[in-house]
């Protein structure tokens, strides 16, 4: 089953900057801070996570004409995943589909959906498939329209208040292909901890503002071995701002903290090196989507 330690269950962030009242137990060493916003910077561009890298896999399989119905669930583990059909608009030649992931067991509950647009190109001009006629698209624009998405597990309540985000694929009749942004990812959620007898609510916002990331082009025959290896395979950079706004409660008592830092993450095989502006590096697991220990 795919990793359910999320976005979600890395978010035990504090701020650099505090407003409140009464005592709190919560540390108050920066780098503790700064590993905790590691955490959820880590999971919002990990793959297993559901994030960024996530995306960028259902980016390729729509640029290489593959699909969701059918390539997304044997590539998505345990996991159910269903798609719909999608839907062709001549008039704009934009297709449309949304695709849902979930997962129920003794230990959490999952439901994310995501609702696509897309239109291939050659050399600039609309082409209703990746190969049509005797043409062969060689660029996907691509958009995320929306997406929700809920967790529950012992510890942790998440909800996705906002998704959006616009990229485009180019070289899509070569081997390697090129993500970049077209507009800013932006990821905003709400999530309720509680450890330690106290309550913390995290209202935050994770903006990707630069991506360049070369990946693998999508190849129907062998759908199983590409996705498995995607995160390994994929190189880059992405860059952006994570802002969170912390409130811990414990009875009566109550603490509001904040952090907003530009960071940037370096992709290779299989590892990133997160750099957050004023709070060091850290190793990303781009897998699990987990800070490495």
């Amino acid at each position: 089953m795919k990793n359910v330690k999320l976005f979600f269950t890395a978010v035990v962030i504090a701020g650099l900057s505090m407003t409140g009242c009464d005592k709190s137990t919560e540390p108050t060493d920066n780098s503790v801070l700064y590993e905790d916003a590691a955490e959820a910077i880590s999971a919002a561009v990990g793959d297993e996570s559901g994030g960024a890298t996530e995306n960028f896999a259902d980016v390729m399989i729509a640029a290489g004409g593959g699909s969701f119905g059918t390539a997304t669930p044997m590539m998505d583990g345990a996991d159910l995943v269903t798609a719909g059909v999608p839907v062709y608009d001549p008039a704009t030649g934009w297709w449309s589909v949304s695709v849902n992931r979930s997962a129920e067991n003794a230990f959490v509950q999952r439901s994310i959906t995501r609702e696509y647009r897309y239109q291939f190109q050659k050399n600039g001009t609309v082409q209703m498939n990746y190969i049509t006629g005797s043409d062969t698209a060689t660029a996907l624009k691509f958009r995320i329209v929306s997406g929700t998405g809920m967790m529950k597990n012992p510890r942790v309540s998440h909800t996705l208040i906002q998704l959006k985000g616009a990229w485009t694929s180019s070289n899509l009749n070569k081997d390697t292909v090129t993500i970049t942004l077209d507009s800013a990812y932006i990821r905003s959620a709400i999530d309720t901890i509680k450890t330690r007898n106290m309550m913390r609510t995290h209202t935050s916002t994770l903006t990707l503002n630069s991506v360049n990331v070369k990946a693998p082009r999508y190849r129907p025959s062998a759908p199983t071995p590409w996705r498995t290896n995607f995160h390994h395979a994929i190189s880059g950079t992405i860059s952006g701002n994570y802002t969170a706004t912390i409130t811990f409660q414990r009875g009566d008592s109550y603490k509001e903290r904040s952090i907003n830092r530009d960071f940037t993450v370096t992709i290779g095989e299989g590892e990133g090196t997160l750099s957050i502006n004023g709070g060091g590096k850290f190793g990303i697991d781009l897998h699990d989507g987990e800070r490495k220990q």
